[in-house]
């Protein structure tokens, strides 16, 4: 999207302008010397001169105050660099010029923002600073950036997926660049015919699109444009495509791709690819169709960025390595679908909201702030927004309060559950606590003295543990068994051995490395659980929080 390198035809006459505009009182030799050092620049081939040479001009215009030279500098250094300083060197433009602005200042530095963040994928500071291009062009009456704002900005729906709003604003730059044709330049006027054809060939009318692809085909030759010439002639076999045409289709775009290829031109490769892709899965040729789709992935690795249209491209290539039983490949294209996702969803999470807040919805105000009634309208319906705003507001405050309390809960929990250590009974509690039992003394204290020793050799760990079978193992009978667990320790059987597993992993979690590498699934397997379910309640009953929260915080206090 980039309209502003240092060959740009524009920029040179504009450069020239403003050199001729400087006041004829000035010393010829000062404007010789900035149209040499502007020279230098231009024919520059290493990154280091062209900032050696950017450098000297600015200090020169700085040391001469000479504002237009200033603004000069500052904008040879935003088309040099392609880090944040682009963002740095474009501010300072804005801030000399946002309160006295002229036909080109601070419009362009907003469009080489826009372009920046565009580059980036941020496309939330994109449109914003896209929509300032915009404002600035207008006040102006500034027709090739009018023109350039309406196209970025349909690039930007487009590419987020709004192509109804795209197609809106393409027909419309469409109208107005045709009626400005001798102030707007051939890129410009062609590009706006481009974006009709793609945008048709995204919501697949095939007759629409091969209409504009004649068109801006025949006026890229009157013009004497190949690049573009080529462009329509790949765009029309997309077209094909549509219109159910896939051998003309293929035979098309194939012809037209390698040039494209030559020029690294990966977002119009990349629709090539994917419907060539699928003109052969028309045809049921699965396997040319698949190389095609495998290009489409090619493309995404070296852009990072794709039109989320061709994410079907992906699905075909799960679908086909499926079927073909191919677990590896499928994995392999199924991982890049959910890369693929991600970008997307990052990209249009500030769309949604913006595009149409931010420039659409001013339009329509602007267009109705006549109407009284609608007028009167808007503003009840801004008092009910706040009005539920503030109740949502309380709400998601009250939310916060009760998740902040349960965090500082649970940080209690575990602190209690980590400096403590594992207790046992004193004989004398365990004596006393019998007291009343109808079962003879001897008895109570010989499995007494069992359990200690069961408790002692982790014998609970063993997930065949039951009432039944511990009586068995203690040669005594279950009823004796469950009285005495009750009263010595205070809970029913199943608690009492729940109960030792638990400080048992605790213990162990606490000393031994190896159990904090394990799953929670293992873990509760290692300590006599059948399942993961029964653990974690097991755990949550009797310390109060989860088994999976006390690991994650102890592995942060061990610095696992």
């Amino acid at each position: 999207m980039k309209s502003y390198t240092y060959q740009n035809i524009s920029f040179c006459l504009l450069f020239l302008m403003i050199i001729s505009g400087c006041k004829k009182t000035e010393d010829e030799s000062i404007t010789k010397d900035y149209r040499q050092l502007y020279a230098l620049f231009a024919e520059a081939t290493s990154f280091k001169k062209k900032l050696n040479y950017c450098d000297i001009f600015l200090k020169k215009a700085k040391q001469e105050k000479k504002t237009d030279m200033i603004l000069a500098g500052y904008r040879m250094f935003s088309i040099t660099r392609t880090d944040e300083n682009v963002l740095i060197y474009s501010d300072s433009i804005i801030a000399l010029t946002k309160d006295k602005s002229n036909v080109h200042y601070p419009a362009v530095a907003f469009e080489i923002k826009g372009d920046f963040y565009y580059d980036k994928r941020a496309y939330k500071q994109a449109l914003d600073n896209y929509i300032q291009f915009a404002k600035y062009a207008k006040k102006h009456q500034q027709k090739e950036m009018i023109s350039n704002a309406n196209y970025t900005i349909g690039v930007i729906k487009r590419r987020t997926g709004n192509t109804e709003e795209a197609l809106k604003l393409y027909q419309h730059n469409y109208t107005y660049t045709k009626q400005h044709q001798d102030s707007i330049t051939v890129k410009t006027y062609l590009n706006s015919i481009t974006a009709l054809a793609n945008v048709y060939n995204d919501m697949e009318l095939g007759d629409s699109a091969e209409y504009y692809n004649k068109l801006g085909y025949k006026e890229a030759i009157r013009l004497k444009n190949e690049r573009f010439q080529y462009h329509f002639a790949l765009n029309q076999g997309i077209a094909a495509y549509h219109q159910q045409k896939f051998v003309t289709a293929i035979d098309s775009m194939e012809k037209y791709i390698p040039y494209f290829e030559n020029l690294n031109d990966y977002d119009k490769l990349s629709f090539a690819y994917y419907y060539n892709g699928e003109a052969y899965w028309k045809l049921d040729q699965k396997e040319k169709a698949i190389q095609y789709f495998k290009k489409v992935d090619t493309a995404f690795q070296k852009t990072q960025s794709l039109f989320p249209l061709l994410r079907k491209a992906y699905i075909q290539l799960n679908t086909y390595y499926e079927n073909n039983k191919d677990i590896a490949q499928q994995l392999h294209y199924r991982n890049r679908l959910i890369k693929l996702d991600s970008v997307l969803n990052s990209d249009e999470l500030y769309l949604n909201k913006t595009i149409f807040k931010e420039y659409e919805i001013p339009k329509l105000q602007a267009e109705k702030e006549t109407i009284l009634a609608e007028k009167k309208h808007q503003q009840n319906t801004f008092k009910k927004v706040i009005i539920a705003l503030v109740f949502l507001l309380c709400f998601v405050f009250i939310g916060f309060g009760f998740q902040y309390k349960k965090r500082k809960m649970a940080q209690r929990r575990f602190q209690e559950v980590i400096q403590s250590k594992t207790s046992e009974k004193p004989e004398n509690k365990q004596k006393t606590a019998v007291k009343g039992l109808s079962i003879p003394s001897e008895i109570i204290e010989d499995i007494i003295v069992k359990l200690e020793k069961f408790e002692k050799e982790n014998g609970f760990i063993s997930n065949q543990i039951t009432l039944n079978s511990l009586a068995k193992q203690l040669n005594t009978n279950p009823n004796y068994l469950s009285k005495i667990v009750n009263h010595v320790k205070q809970c029913s059987f199943s608690s009492y051995i729940n109960n030792l597993r638990i400080e048992y992993a605790i213990e162990q979690l606490k000393t031994n490395p190896t159990y904090l590498k394990y799953t929670i699934k293992a873990i509760a397997a290692e300590v006599g659980f059948n399942n993961v379910q029964s653990f974690s309640k097991a755990f949550s009953n009797s310390k109060g929080i989860n088994p999976s929260y006390f690991i994650r915080e102890l592995k942060k206090t061990k610095k696992v």
